[in-house]
Order: C-alpha cells, then sequence, then structure tokens
C-alpha cells in the first residue's frame, strides 16, 4: 500500500501535467457501450469535467481504450451526445477524454466548465 503523502504527492504531480483545468460538477450521465446484443445504456454520474473529457462513477467497470458515448444534460436544459474514449478506470471511477466533437459541442463544454470554480 502506498502512504497517503506519497499519494497526495503524486496526485499533485498529474494536475501540474493537465492540459485543462477541471471542474466540480453533478450531473446524471448515460453511457452507451456496444454489448453482444446491441447497444447498453449504464447510468453514472458526473463529478468533474474539463474541456477535453469527465470524470465520472460509472455503474459498471468499463476497460480502459472502449469508445462509449455520453449523454448528459447540463443545468440550462442543453442536452449533450458526445463520443469519449475511456482513458483510466478505478473500480467505478472512469476518466473519459472527448473525441471528434463538433465546434458548438466544444463550445458548449467550455462555456459550462467556464460557469463553475476550477478544483485546486
Amino acid at each position: 500500500m502506498v502512504p497517503p503523502s506519497s499519494r497526495d504527492a503524486a496526485a499533485a504531480k498529474q494536475r501540474e501535467h493537465r492540459r485543462f483545468a477541471r471542474h466540480r460538477t453533478d450531473l446524471p450521465l448515460i453511457v452507451k457501450v456496444l454489448g453482444q446484443e446491441g447497444y447498453v445504456r449504464i447510468h453514472g454520474r458526473c463529478t468533474e469535467m474539463a474541456e477535453s473529457g469527465l470524470g465520472a462513477v460509472v455503474a459498471a467497470e468499463l476497460s480502459p481504450g472502449e469508445i462509449v458515448s455520453l449523454e448528459f444534460t447540463l443545468p440550462d436544459g442543453t442536452q449533450l451526445s458526445l463520443r469519449a474514449v475511456i482513458r483510466h478506470r478505478m473500480g467505478f471511477l472512469h476518466g473519459f477524454e472527448f473525441v471528434g466533437m463538433q465546434r458548438q459541442q466544444v463550445e458548449t463544454v467550455l462555456a459550462y466548465c467556464e460557469s463553475l470554480s476550477p478544483i485546486p
């Protein structure tokens, strides 16, 4: 087991290397994954967002590298459906990176992130 002080130092170092600031949020999320019998809808909760992706707790353990579709509604009622690749997973915590976003989607996510406080 890694001592807490080492974990804290590793997390701080990772934050220094992030391309985009992360922002705390709390949004219901649906992850659509292609299964053997078609698309499966898995419910989750988006806990943080950046202009390049989001972090979420999802009610399944998904595999890094998988391409999924994320559906969520922003507090102003804007509904988004974005494609993303799973970049990491730790139990039910997942990190998703958006892929193939259209200009309007980028602007919408960026505007939402700017309305939130960044995570230190």
